[in-house]
């Protein structure tokens, strides 16, 4: 399918992905998974909102990586106040700041190999994963040669 193709046929009610001519289905989501997604929309938004630092977007609204051809929907995005001139009607036109993917037990080599080595390619500063089923989140940031590094844990005070 072509991308004009997708963009004919998806509409906002259906959950896909066009990855350079295929289209990936989403399968419904866990109660568990939802829950976790609204809890982190709501804490970013609130977050992001105050320290006036940019928008977040849960997995409503799609992202278009075109020089990869892809067109991924992450389960939540972070715009910085000084991209959010990417954000057209219905799609992030480039790569979000941020992006969380929350790992289903369908979505496992999706989220930790292709849409890893996607995002890093598109140049997405940080991204986290956090994988409920194996009960484990790791988060990679941008190195100064475009490659995800893993961000270490630190203590808290």
């Amino acid at each position: 399918m072509t991308e004009a193709e997708f963009i004919e046929w998806c509409d906002e009610d259906t959950w896909a992905e066009w990855v350079d001519g295929e289209v990936i289905m989403a399968s419904p989501a866990s109660l568990k998974h939802v829950d976790l997604a609204g809890f982190l929309l709501i804490v970013l938004r609130i977050y992001a909102t105050q320290r006036n630092l940019g928008s977040v977007f849960g997995p409503e609204f799609q992202v278009r990586l075109g020089r990869l051809r892809r067109r991924r929907v992450p389960d939540l995005l972070f715009v910085s106040k000084d991209r959010l001139n990417l954000l057209t009607a219905n799609h992030l036109e480039g790569a979000p700041d941020l992006v969380v993917e929350i790992v289903s037990p369908d979505s496992v080599a999706r989220d930790w190999r292709e849409k890893y080595l996607d995002y890093e390619a598109a140049g997405v500063r940080e991204y986290w994963v956090i994988d409920p089923p194996a009960q484990r989140m790791e988060a990679y940031a941008l190195d100064e040669n475009g490659h995800f590094a893993r961000i270490e844990e630190q203590e808290s005070a």
